[in-house]
């Protein structure tokens, strides 16, 4: 999506997984993102890995109550979680280690996460048996989404994110032949 704007190669971006990738935005009136240009912090004499720190804390600050609410989480729902507490960077969790940590080790094991919408986040252990389906549950969300962010699938040990494969797309009438 990035490659196809005009003015993509001014951001800063992080390739994530899949087709997601995190840049540097910041807010404006009216729940409104805008990707800050490298020209405007390079003209201040602000470095990319000055910038890249302060949006990396800036993130963990902004979600440091979800790591909260992990660490305090007594069960986990049978179809995961969907967080949907930030209308604008909810997608942004991924970007803070400690809150991936925290999901894979309250989870214990691997997590898969979507983003189908920049304000939704939904998030599975994947050794659930309703893992199996989440590719399902993220494309309907995506479909249904206000800001349509991805329909990938990572899958997370914390430190590092693999996309999951997404199957078959159309559906087959008859199955069993496929095998």
């Amino acid at each position: 999506y990035l490659d196809s704007l005009a003015r993509s190669e001014e951001l800063l971006t992080e390739r994530v997984g899949g087709d997601i990738v995190a840049f540097i935005a910041e807010s404006l009136p009216g729940q409104v993102m805008r990707g800050v240009p490298r020209a405007e912090w390079r003209s201040a004499g602000i470095g990319d890995a000055a910038v890249r720190r302060a949006a990396d804390d800036n993130t963990a600050t902004r979600f440091s109550r979800v790591l909260e609410r992990v660490a305090a989480i007594e069960r986990i729902p049978a179809d995961g979680w969907r967080l949907a507490g930030d209308s604008l960077y909810q997608g942004s969790i991924v970007m803070v280690p400690a809150v991936l940590r925290g999901l894979v080790e309250r989870s214990g094991g691997d997590v898969l996460i979507g983003l189908p919408d920049r304000a939704v986040a939904l998030i599975i252990p994947a050794a659930l048996p309703a893992a199996e389906t989440f590719g399902r549950r993220v494309l309907q969300e995506w479909r249904e989404a206000m800001n349509p962010c991805s329909r990938e699938v990572l899958r997370t040990d914390g430190a590092s994110f693999a996309v999951l494969e997404h199957g078959r797309r159309a559906p087959s009438l008859l199955p069993w032949l496929n095998d």
